[in-house]
């Protein structure tokens, strides 16, 4: 599963990473070096024009039938091998697809009676961008918009330490994966093949197992 990541690209690089428009509203987000469930993260979505757009969104999917917000707190992440068909995730699947832009992401390896936990990075620490779905919950005073990661096998380089890793889009299927008209065969193509990366893990310090650690020191 992916249940941390890290989000520290500045408004500038968000832009060039996803070529938005001149016309794309700033929104500036704190920077996240242990990001957690139910927290707020930018990502990348196709607007109303059908232009690529930044909106800040909460991390753990509230389906739009959902009665209680707390269920997203059980639905950050969503199966390649299911996500079609699963009730909470396969209409997002087909009309509700995002980008999670993030410098890495952490898993926790076991190591005996504890977990290590690692960061995972790109060897060239270029940004990732993780295969997502949104909904819009309407069922309070205030909208609620969230996102779920897609998670897929892990490649064999990254199988030790843990045997699922984020989905991730490259920048040249980006058009495919948000365009509502790509064909389903195509998008789980998209989602079941792991990125080979190179990735370049590294153990990190045990402080991010507490959520409040959000700081550069747990990455060291």
């Amino acid at each position: 599963m992916c249940g941390r990541f890290t989000q520290q690209l500045s408004w500038q690089e968000l832009h060039h990473l996803y070529s938005l428009s001149g016309e794309a509203p700033l929104l500036n987000s704190r920077p996240r070096y242990n990001g957690a469930p139910t927290q707020d993260f930018a990502v990348c979505r196709l607007d109303g024009t059908g232009r690529r757009a930044i909106a800040k969104l909460r991390w753990g999917l509230v389906p739009s039938w959902a009665k209680d917000v707390r269920i997203g707190a059980r639905l950050i992440n969503a199966r390649s091998e299911t996500v079609h068909f699963k009730p909470s995730f396969s209409a997002a699947f087909r009309f509700r697809r995002c980008l999670v832009p993030a410098n890495g992401w952490f898993e926790w390896q076991r190591a005996g009676p504890a977990k290590q936990p690692w960061f995972v990075a790109l060897a060239e620490r270029s940004p990732l961008s993780f295969a997502a779905l949104w909904e819009r919950w309407d069922k309070a005073e205030e909208p609620v918009e969230s996102f779920t990661i897609i998670t897929t096998a892990a490649t064999p380089d990254l199988a030790g330490i843990h045997e699922r890793q984020p989905a991730i889009i490259p920048p040249g299927r980006f058009d495919q994966w948000l365009d509502p008209a790509s064909p389903l065969p195509q998008l789980l193509d998209l989602v079941r093949q792991p990125c080979a990366g190179p990735f370049e893990p590294r153990a990190v310090s045990t402080r991010v197992n507490r959520v409040s650690n959000d700081d550069p020191g747990i990455l060291t």
